[in-house]
C-alpha cells in the first residue's frame, strides 16, 4: 500500500484512466489544492463540459481575474484535475472527470 501511496502522491497522472486519486500529506496541502476558489472553479468547468469555454471567459462567468483564475487552472492542470486543450491560438479547460468525489479518513 505504501509502495502505491507513493507512486500516486509522487505522479498522479499514473492512476487508472476513469479515476484519479489524489493523495495529499496533510490538512495543508488539501487547503491549499482544493481552496474554495477551486472547488468553485472546478465545478464551473465540469458543469459546461459539453461547451467550449476559454480561461478568459470562465474567468468572466465566475467574476474574478483571469490572472487568479490562470493560476488555480495551473495548479489543478499539474494534479491532473482538469485539461488544457489548444485549438490555434485558444485554450479551452475541460473537466478530467464529469464528477468529483472527496473523500475525508
Amino acid at each position: 500500500m505504501m509502495k502505491d501511496l507513493k507512486k500516486s502522491y509522487c505522479s498522479p497522472k499514473k492512476e487508472n484512466a476513469n479515476s484519479h486519486t489524489l493523495y495529499l500529506k496533510d490538512a495543508d496541502a488539501f487547503g491549499k489544492i482544493l481552496s474554495p476558489k477551486r472547488i468553485e472553479l472546478l465545478l464551473h468547468i465540469i458543469a459546461i463540459q459539453k461547451q467550449k469555454r476559454t480561461l478568459g471567459e470562465i474567468a468572466e462567468e465566475l467574476k474574478r481575474k483571469q490572472e487568479a483564475v490562470s493560476r488555480d487552472v495551473n495548479l489543478l492542470a499539474e494534479h491532473g484535475l482538469i485539461k488544457k486543450i489548444k485549438e490555434g491560438q485558444k485554450l479551452y479547460l475541460k473537466g478530467a472527470y464529469t464528477a468529483l468525489e472527496i473523500q475525508l479518513s
